[in-house]
């Protein structure tokens, strides 16, 4: 739907992006005049319910009534609807040519199906070059009668729509870096002074963890969390770490909608890789075990042999799904 929306009586110039299928019918004046439609459709915390007058037509008044049954809709005891009861109602003046209510899920209540019925009256004009008022009808959306003698008012029913969100195109700024963190056995890079001069060796964030002994480790993924201040980053999965004394295996899992593009691993005596020269390195790119081009996957694992003693692990991943929205 796009259109000028209304909530709490302020009109909003923003488009409400509805979920699914939105229900449209005709609305009728005296019965077979097509003098505009209705809309009804839902995002996930709201129902929006559009009166559009077309054909010359313009509203003058709304009335609307949203329930889970038709008998929730307040009648008459002859079972025509009270339009005045309705719980939402607006005067148009000027006449408008369209006009949206906003109506809370949580102010609504659904039958078993998740399913709504709508009853919604207008009245609608007519007018000259000037103005001025040369007809009026009375208007009912199209949908079954509430009784079959007296009255011609009529209800319909929309189904709310589930909202699903899915991954969109990836772009260039869609990727974070990421660092398994071990809690107190992680050391921050730029915590390290291997050559005990009072600064850093390195400037870069992300963690060490060690030294393990023979066990089972789970460790906190963060994404983003730069400094290794982890109310930067984004918790975006879990590495598990499973030492025998001789060989480890190693399996990251990441939440949804995170994915992963690479991951990279070290996993050895030292605190850190060493680097072509024999330096120690903290840069993803010379650990010596890499998967790249993972292509967008949940998980990733590795088994190293040949370990023994206390290790450290330093655990790198390549993070995407930083960009996605609903309706894709």
């Amino acid at each position: 739907m796009a259109l000028l929306w209304w909530s709490g009586g302020i009109a909003h110039a923003e488009t409400p992006e509805t979920c699914g299928a939105d229900t449209v019918v005709t609305l009728y004046a005296g019965q077979t005049i097509d003098a505009g439609t209705v809309t009804v459709g839902n995002d996930e915390y709201n129902l929006y319910v559009t009166f559009s007058a077309q054909n010359g037509w313009l509203l003058s008044e709304t009335h609307l009534h949203v329930a889970d049954t038709e008998e929730a809709v307040p009648q008459t005891k002859k079972g025509n609807p009270k339009v005045g009861n309705f719980a939402y109602q607006t005067q148009h003046d000027p006449a408008a040519q369209e006009f949206t209510y906003t109506i809370a899920k949580a102010d609504l209540a659904f039958d078993s199906t998740d399913s709504l019925v709508v009853a919604a009256h207008a009245v609608v004009v007519q007018q000259d070059s000037e103005g001025n008022e040369i007809e009026n009808e009375t208007d009912w959306a199209d949908g079954d009668r509430f009784t079959n003698r007296g009255s011609w008012a009529t209800y319909f029913g929309h189904t709310w729509q589930e909202c699903v969100t899915v991954l969109g195109p990836l772009t260039s700024g869609a990727t974070e870096t990421a660092f398994a963190f071990g809690g107190t056995l992680a050391t921050c890079f730029l915590d390290i002074d291997q050559d005990n001069d009072g600064n850093g060796d390195f400037n870069r964030w992300g963690w060490t963890n060690g030294g393990l002994a023979p066990g089972m480790y789970s460790f906190e993924i963060y994404a983003g969390a730069g400094r290794c201040d982890l109310s930067k980053g984004a918790f975006v999965g879990m590495l598990t770490v499973f030492y025998d004394g001789a060989s480890a295996f190693v399996s990251y899992d990441l939440f949804h909608p995170y994915v992963l593009e690479e991951t990279h691993l070290y996993i050895g005596s030292d605190i850190l890789a060493e680097d072509v020269n024999g330096n120690p390195t903290v840069a993803p790119g010379q650990y010596p075990t890499i998967h790249d081009n993972l292509g967008g996957v949940g998980s990733d694992s590795y088994t190293v042999t040949g370990l023994s003693g206390a290790i450290n692990v330093v655990a790198h991943v390549t993070v995407a799904g930083f960009e996605y929205f609903a309706g894709f």
